[in-house]
């Protein structure tokens, strides 16, 4: 077995275990938190720290892991001098809606270092995201083949969904966060009101891995732009951004922070919380937004 089918056979089971602690305990006293911040400056819940520390412990008894990065964490975790993998994580995204029922999930990334260094997107040699909502369902895309996977609950095994999968060139849905309206720059808005005018629909969760999983398949674009309070946008690059990126380029669409494709910024060493805007899309609304055609055809 290689050390990336060995690595992704730990974080599938990570994912298992979560999944099972999601379905068995109380969603309120899950989400309840625990009177600390985390590196990113949110409030962190009970659930979150279980998904850190289970993820940390059985990522740090294999060999070929050199570093970890969580967003739990100031700080990177050294586990091997000699691993070749820097594997990132957050242990639970949306964990605010855990305590609602609403759908979280666990994002994950392995780069692999080049003469001991990273140098961007290009490092990644798998990346993937879980969904704990109606079913437990896993996608992963390794070696730049995207595959999705339902949870057997009976027995712990996953089905296969899809196999590299492929999305459609366009669709009728944006996602966005239309209440920041008023601080979003001009553009944004724009190509907001030229989908709009072109039938377009809206559909926004507020947990990254629903709206990039509803994008992903079926198609449209899940823009979280930088605005007047938030310059940088709130998307953290290392653990969120890039993973994400990496699938959708693989899976026949496109991402960008609005300037340049997410997977060529550059590696944020002395930053491993950087932020970063995010637009993931199929062909044809990036496309449309990227060369500024704010009346599609």
């Amino acid at each position: 077995m290689s050390d990336l089918d060995t690595l992704y056979n730990t974080l599938s089971d990570c994912v298992i275990e979560i999944s099972h602690v999601i379905r068995k305990f109380n969603p309120i006293s899950l989400g309840s938190t625990i009177g600390s911040e985390n590196s990113s400056g949110e409030q962190v819940k009970k659930l979150d720290l279980l998904c850190n520390n289970l993820l940390i412990e059985k990522l740090s008894q294999l060999s070929c892991v050199k570093c970890i990065a969580s967003e739990e964490e100031e700080e990177l975790i050294k586990v091997n001098e000699n691993g070749k993998y820097l594997v990132s994580f957050d242990p639970l995204d949306g964990s605010s809606n855990i305590d609602c029922n609403i759908t979280v999930g666990t994002i994950f990334c392995v780069f692999e270092y080049n003469n001991g260094t990273l140098i961007n997107g290009s490092n990644i040699v798998m990346s993937g995201y879980s969904l704990y909502g109606g079913s437990t369902q896993l996608t992963v895309c390794k070696n730049k083949v995207t595959t999705m996977y339902n949870l057997n609950p009976e027995n712990n095994t996953w089905n296969t969904i899809c196999d590299n999968y492929q999305m459609k060139e366009y669709s009728n849905i944006y996602s966005l966060n239309e209440s920041n309206k008023y601080i979003y720059d001009d553009n944004i808005n724009k190509y907001i009101d030229s989908l709009i005018d072109k039938g377009y629909t809206a559909r926004w969760v507020g947990s990254l891995v629903a709206d990039f999983h509803r994008t992903l398949l079926k198609s449209g674009i899940l823009i979280y732009p930088g605005n007047n309070k938030n310059k940088e946008g709130k998307i953290r690059l290392v653990y969120e951004a890039y993973p994400l990126a990496y699938i959708i380029h693989n899976s026949n669409g496109m991402s960008s922070n609005g300037e340049q494709n997410m997977l060529s910024i550059p590696f944020p060493h002395d930053n491993i919380h950087k932020r970063t805007p995010i637009f993931y899309g199929s062909n044809f609304e990036m496309n449309a937004y990227e060369n500024k055609r704010w009346y599609l055809k």
